[in-house]
């Protein structure tokens, strides 16, 4: 005779069901305990991208234009994305690792070639003198520069980029208000 009480099968189907349950239990916890994401979430990545700017690159690049770059570039990245130099290109006429900024416009020259050849002379239609293209000799003419400062002018403009406004000159050493109204009105960007 039976005795009575649940049945074995009902027993083994008990065990079955607590070990399927511990063992989803412990893999929650182990998988929470150490930072994992289950399959089932997505998470997209974020992409952050550096700001750009715009130069102006002529003259001895195979595709002259305007290009926009990441803050930071260098010309040697304007040079890069302006196909590369040509063969007549004067490669020391440039700074290569120098930082560039916002609208700037770089002049790479021909082997040969001095910058007033290249943009014209260093004036303006107007007979102004231009201080963003002007040679070491036009920048001389100016009353109170002779070749110490116009070569101190020259090295200012390829360090930053060029002279954004007039009163610019006034950050190269030497160079005063008294001085710079002398000049003021025989000058141009």
């Amino acid at each position: 005779m039976r005795q009575p009480g649940p049945s074995r099968r009902l027993v083994g189907a008990l065990l079955v069901l607590v070990a399927l349950a511990a063992f989803i239990i412990n893999t929650v916890s182990r998988d929470s305990a150490t930072g994992e994401v289950s399959a089932t979430a997505n998470p997209t990545p974020i992409e952050i991208q550096k700001p750009n700017f715009f130069i102006h690159i002529v003259g001895q690049v195979r595709y002259p234009g305007i290009y926009s770059l990441e803050v930071g570039s260098r010309l040697i990245d304007a040079v890069v994305a302006s196909g590369g130099f040509l063969a007549k290109a004067d490669q020391a006429s440039v700074n290569l690792a120098r930082t560039l900024t916002d609208g700037e416009q770089i002049f790479v020259l021909a082997v040969g070639e001095r910058v007033n050849e290249s943009v014209g002379d260093g004036s303006s239609g107007s007979g102004l003198i231009s201080i963003n293209r002007a040679s070491q000799a036009e920048l001389e003419s100016l009353p109170g520069v002779g070749p110490a400062l116009a070569g101190r002018i020259i090295d200012w403009r390829s360090a930053n980029g060029g002279f954004k406004k007039l009163e610019d000159l006034k950050n190269v050493g030497g160079i005063g208000d008294k001085l710079f109204s002398g000049f003021s009105k025989q000058i141009t960007l």
